[in-house]
């Protein structure tokens, strides 16, 4: 059963009423978008209580701290039209333009979209098919560049998979191609099984490719 509310983060909920649409009053779609809060957290959270016709499912303080504001099923108001809202997840992240995450903020979102991506069964880690920009579907400069997708989707697939995993991918297909996959999110291809782990007969652990070829992981 899916969990939903993030392990680690407080609990501060928004008005109940502002979820949902007639017909949605649970999300159907897997994945997230992440928004620059244009401001600090005091701001946001008032915002959030007030009337406005928006809210999110949560917001990334810079010290890293996670509050939660609805369940990971709600629709909430953040993405600017019904269908994303109905399919995606909202993060807000303190800070405004021209100031990229805090180290804090990045191993937080890293954290909070491995769980994410668990709770839902992601058969991707990849932009435009689980992880969003508001920008690119909503005429907003929102999130302002500060998100370093690299980055994070690279520490969503280590998490999702063992450090042995991940580096015998990574010696298999070289570094470029890696360099490669790891900006495309097609590293997911290994967590949605078409690379699986064999064993062989002397108990020696490969990592099966596609074509065949094994790799020897221990």
């Amino acid at each position: 059963m899916m969990e939903e509310f993030y392990p680690k983060a407080i609990h501060r909920s928004g008005p109940f009423w502002k979820q949902g649409y007639l017909g949605h009053s649970a999300r159907t779609g897997k994945g997230a978008i992440c928004h620059s809060m244009e401001g600090t957290l005091a701001a946001a959270f008032a915002r959030l209580d007030r009337p406005d016709m928006v809210s999110w499912t949560g917001s990334v303080a810079k010290d890293g701290t996670v509050y939660q504001h609805y369940l990971l099923s709600a629709c909430c108001w953040h993405a600017g039209s019904e269908e994303r809202n109905t399919l995606w997840a909202g993060w807000e992240f303190e800070g405004v333009v021209g100031e990229p995450l805090t180290p804090e903020q990045v191993d937080a979102a890293i954290a909070l979209l491995t769980w994410q991506a668990a709770q839902e069964g992601w058969e991707q880690v990849a932009l435009h098919v689980t992880l969003g920009e508001h920008n690119w579907y909503y005429p907003t400069a929102c999130p302002s560049g500060r998100i370093p997708w690299d980055q994070i989707i690279g520490g969503i697939m280590a998490g999702l998979i063992t450090a042995a995993e991940f580096e015998a991918y990574k010696g298999a297909v070289g570094l470029q191609q890696f360099a490669r996959d790891l900006r495309d999110g097609l590293i997911a291809d290994l967590v949605a099984g078409k690379y699986h782990v064999g064993m062989k007969p002397n108990l020696t652990r490969v990592l099966v490719l596609p074509s065949g070829a094994e790799v020897p992981i221990d």
